[in-house]
């Protein structure tokens, strides 16, 4: 018989210590345990006694019900389906590792709260192909404005990528990953068959967040049946990765509607074009190139002209829009918490993750989950009744006796 905390699952061990990028041993010091006892209970050979368990509570900030939860199996399915990540250099292997975490956590979330709610039905379409070399710059062209019409967005700018996102189904978060070329992931859950996508908070600016969001979506349209292994290979990766741009450009400046607008593609006629359709100068340049609007030898010039002026660094414009954020899980965190369904502790305790963690995914503002609620609103209101109600008080209007 072992001893120890039964029902702990030492995946969630695993996953809170990669979030937090620590070591066995530097864990251990924390918990006062040897990594190789660490590593016992993250494999399940051996559980922690009920000190040490209460230890990790501490350390992690997470509740003991965090350490029951079973960990979602790897299945045939789920092992199909790819996390699309923007960068895959080894260098960037612990914010890969966070951020897909992260996103797993924000499905676990959402998941829980569909047990009182209901998020807006997917509204996405995704193209049934399982070769992405079979898909072609038309059929990118044709699912982005696929997309435009079934949102009825027309062909104008798009004010709020990650809201149109959102109301086709999505469900988008922004966190921070402590890596700056590190994009974000999107993610077909098998949980729910419903997409996910994460967007990098370190990211400079909102024009490229725009983007980047866009990009994300580009993958759930056009790569979603894409078996994970064709993404695992290096040529067909930077494949997709061009179609998901491809894509972006195609739904952020649509073909019709901006090549109309371009009249002569100078880098300041696109700058001026810029706070319009909130996309930058070179992704204009690339869609320019795209739809033939220029040749080689001016698509040259441009690119020496934006070095040129020093804009690879950052573009005139780009801290002149607010970041776009996510507001579908917020609001199914106020939903719940305003209708009594859970108190904001309760909440807590049940998604088991720390308050800061809850706060940062469900794009809540910070301390909301750890604020007492107004004491004066727990009170019971009294009020006078009418005083022609009181009791041996008589007010303007009685008629009184008259004394004979």
């Amino acid at each position: 018989m072992r001893i120890g905390v039964e029902g702990f699952q030492g995946q969630r061990l695993k996953q809170l210590r990669a979030a937090h990028s620590l070591t066995l041993a530097e864990l251990g010091e924390q918990v006062g345990r040897s990594p190789s006892t660490l590593s016992a209970w993250e494999k399940g050979s051996q559980l922690p006694e009920a000190e040490s368990f209460g230890r990790l509570c501490e350390v992690f900030g997470v509740s003991q019900q965090w350490f029951f939860k079973p960990i979602v199996q790897v299945t045939e399915e789920s092992s199909l389906r790819p996390y699309f990540f923007r960068s895959q250099a080894s260098t960037h292997k612990q914010a890969r590792e966070r951020s897909q975490l992260y996103l797993l956590w924000l499905q676990e979330i959402s998941v829980f709260f569909q047990d009182a709610m209901d998020w807006p039905p997917v509204n996405v379409p995704m193209l049934d192909a399982d070769d992405c070399r079979l898909i072609s710059d038309d059929e990118i062209e044709d699912l982005a404005r696929e997309c435009r019409q079934r949102w009825r967005l027309g062909t104008g700018p798009i004010p709020d990528v990650i809201q149109v996102m959102e109301n086709a189904g999505i469900i988008c978060t922004r966190a921070t990953l402590g890596h700056v070329k590190m994009d974000g992931v999107s993610h077909v859950s098998v949980m729910d068959g419903r997409p996910y996508v994460l967007i990098a908070e370190d990211k400079a600016n909102a024009i490229r967040s725009r983007f980047d969001a866009a990009h994300e979506l580009g993958h759930i349209v056009l790569h979603s049946r894409i078996p994970a292994s064709q993404y695992s290979k290096k040529e067909l990766y930077s494949l997709m990765e061009e179609q998901a741009h491809r894509f972006a450009s195609a739904f952020l400046l649509p073909s019709d509607s901006f090549s109309q607008e371009v009249v002569w593609p100078t880098l300041d006629n696109l700058l001026a074009l810029k706070s319009r359709w909130k996309v930058s100068v070179a992704a204009m340049i690339v869609r320019c190139r795209d739809l033939s609007l220029l040749n080689e030898q001016l698509e040259l010039r441009l690119w020496k002209g934006r070095s040129a002026r020093q804009w690879t660094k950052g573009e005139p414009g780009d801290d002149a829009i607010p970041f776009e954020q996510p507001k579908l899980m917020a609001r199914g965190v106020h939903l719940l918490v305003d209708n009594g369904v859970f108190s904001r502790d309760e909440l807590v305790h049940q998604i088991g993750l720390s308050s800061e963690i809850v706060e940062m995914l469900c794009n809540l503002r910070r301390g909301y989950l750890t604020e007492q609620p107004n004491a004066a609103g727990n009170v019971v209101a009294l009020k006078l009744k009418p005083r022609a109600k009181r009791v041996g008080e008589r007010v303007a209007g009685d008629i009184l006796p008259f004394k004979q």
